[in-house]
């Protein structure tokens, strides 16, 4: 039996903070906590170090995966903590029913019925919402049970969890280096207008994909010219396709021009044959150059060195996935500086001041959370418009009307101009998503969120016509402010925090609502 190296695990200070903060829930009898982090926020090693001290008081602890698939990958990560374990998988090597700390998938609860029950319950990706595995959380009924998720999104999570912990945002990570910024390059899309739908809301991946079909050269083509010019040469890449078919033209035509591309999806003649390729495609001097992956990737998926990300899946609701795609390249690796998204789907653009809101706050309320997957978003012209040269497609700095790349001057307001096919950078900030109107200047501007907290405080305490009549007003005075955006979905609902509204911020609405009073009323 191995014995447990505590020493192993040791947690940088982002990490420590959150295992005290789902601790001191738990302490508050809050039994089910939800861990909110983002790619490489170390989720796994902080519910790795919580099992190794419930091993000194005899507790029993599941790690439960959400494919069996990963039943392995996280039994290896545990050895390397020093965590002995059993499995509970039907024909598995490691089964064995008398260890302390067991790793199960959600498809194996499902069929198994237990006579024993754990003493705390890990739920990896916690959005999934298996029924077996909230099933199994209701009958511990003396379990703590923590949740781990980058995206919980999912309709229906606030009712199954007691409390939020948001362990970091993606803009702390990267200011720290424990996260690879993006690039990102919003390019040709295929015309998805009139295109069949599930019942879901999203796109029939058979009709996506037959579309995607059309712009394949210009995949190919456009991996290649900026692999070049970012890199100096092909590197390893993730392709995210929206059908089998899609993703065999595409491996075909990568071929034709030089380069192994493999697909990788649900129609894979076994699990071993994915694995291989994977495993394959891990190693720094791996003879694939790029995995097309159908269905699959969107999760779990640990290639750090991986340098380039291609979305050719176009989502209307399905924010969550958007996000995990995206942090399958903003792994950090030795060497590495940034991660290319090559944007083949409109995404980027279409979920732009969701990601912007998302990296810089992280998630305000579960309840406020599952609306970023029930709300269709469509791409549109609005960002290449706002945020980037017309010109020579360099992102514009907020404030600043002239390119610092070409020296273009941006274009007014009604001058419109849309380049099909013009490659552009993307900013991802909430810097240069929500930019105050022309002429505003101060600090506070740059927290749209706070902005947003202050106009509601303001309007709720000097509104005589009722809390909903109030938050009309406020939506009134931040569009004022930030006239090109839109309030992320959520946030109108959210309850308002007058305690932590500053004094700039408030004197800032007073001036905006005074200003509106001065003009002149607009005819009937």
């Amino acid at each position: 039996m191995l014995a447990p190296a505590y020493s192993n695990i040791v947690l940088r200070p982002h990490q420590e903070t959150s295992v005290e903060t789902v601790r001191q829930k738990m302490r508050e009898k809050q039994r089910r906590v939800i861990l909110v982090a983002p790619t490489a926020f170390g989720k796994t090693e902080c519910a790795a170090w919580i099992i190794q001290q419930s091993l000194d008081k005899g507790a029993r602890a599941w790690f439960i995966v959400d494919r069996v698939t990963l039943i392995n990958q996280t039994s290896k990560r545990f050895y390397s903590y020093g965590i002995d374990h059993g499995i509970i998988q039907a024909e598995h090597p490691l089964t064995d029913p008398t260890k302390q700390i067991q790793i199960a998938s959600a498809q194996t609860i499902a069929k198994r019925s237990f006579d024993y029950l754990p003493d705390l319950i890990v739920v990896d990706e916690a959005h999934c919402e298996y029924q077996a595995v909230l099933d199994l959380i209701e009958r511990a009924g003396r379990a703590y049970v923590i949740g781990l998720t980058a995206t919980p999104f999912t309709a229906g999570m606030a009712d199954h969890w007691d409390a939020l912990i948001n362990g970091a945002t993606v803009n702390q990570l990267l200011a720290q280096k424990w996260l690879t910024p993006l690039r990102i390059k919003a390019c040709v899309t295929p015309d998805m207008q009139g295109a069949k739908k599930k019942f879901t809301g999203e796109y029939e991946d058979e009709e996506a994909g037959q579309r995607g079909i059309i712009i394949i050269g210009d995949v190919v083509q456009t991996w290649v010219e900026q692999t070049q010019k970012h890199f100096g040469r092909p590197v390893k890449t993730i392709v995210f396709s929206p059908s089998v078919k899609h993703g065999e033209e595409l491996c075909r035509q990568f071929a034709e021009a030089g380069f192994n591309f493999q697909q990788i999806s649900y129609l894979d003649g076994s699990d071993r044959e994915r694995q291989d390729k994977i495993d394959e495609f891990s190693k720094p001097d791996s003879a694939i150059h790029g995995l097309v992956s159908c269905a699959v990737l969107t999760k779990g998926f640990d290639v750090p060195d991986v340098l380039c990300g291609i979305s050719c899946r176009p989502y209307r609701k399905s924010f969550s996935s958007h996000i995990q795609e995206m942090g399958r390249v903003m792994r950090t690796a030795p060497g590495k500086e940034f991660g290319l998204w090559l944007d083949h789907s409109g995404n980027s653009i279409a979920f732009a001041d969701d990601t912007a809101w998302l990296y810089e706050y992280g998630v305000g309320s579960l309840s406020d959370a599952e609306k970023r997957d029930s709300t269709v978003r469509e791409p549109t012209e609005k960002v290449r418009r706002e945020h980037f040269c017309h010109n020579c497609g360099m992102k514009l700095e907020a404030g600043v009307d002239t390119c610092v790349g070409c020296g273009e001057t941006r274009r007014k307001r009604g001058e419109i101009e849309i380049v099909h096919g013009e490659l552009i950078d993307l900013d991802i900030t909430t810097r240069a998503t929500f930019q105050p109107r022309k002429g505003l200047r101060a600090d506070c501007l740059d927290d749209p969120r706070a902005m947003w907290n202050a106009a509601l405080a303001y309007t709720l305490a000097n509104s005589s016509k009722g809390e909903e009549a109030a938050r009309k007003w406020a939506y009134g005075v931040w569009r004022g402010i930030y006239p090109g955006s839109k309030l992320p979905y959520g946030l109108f609902d959210a309850p308002c925090h007058q305690s932590t509204v500053k004094a700039s911020e408030y004197q800032l609405i007073e001036r905006e609502i005074r200003r509106f009073r001065k003009q002149p009323r607009r005819a009937a």
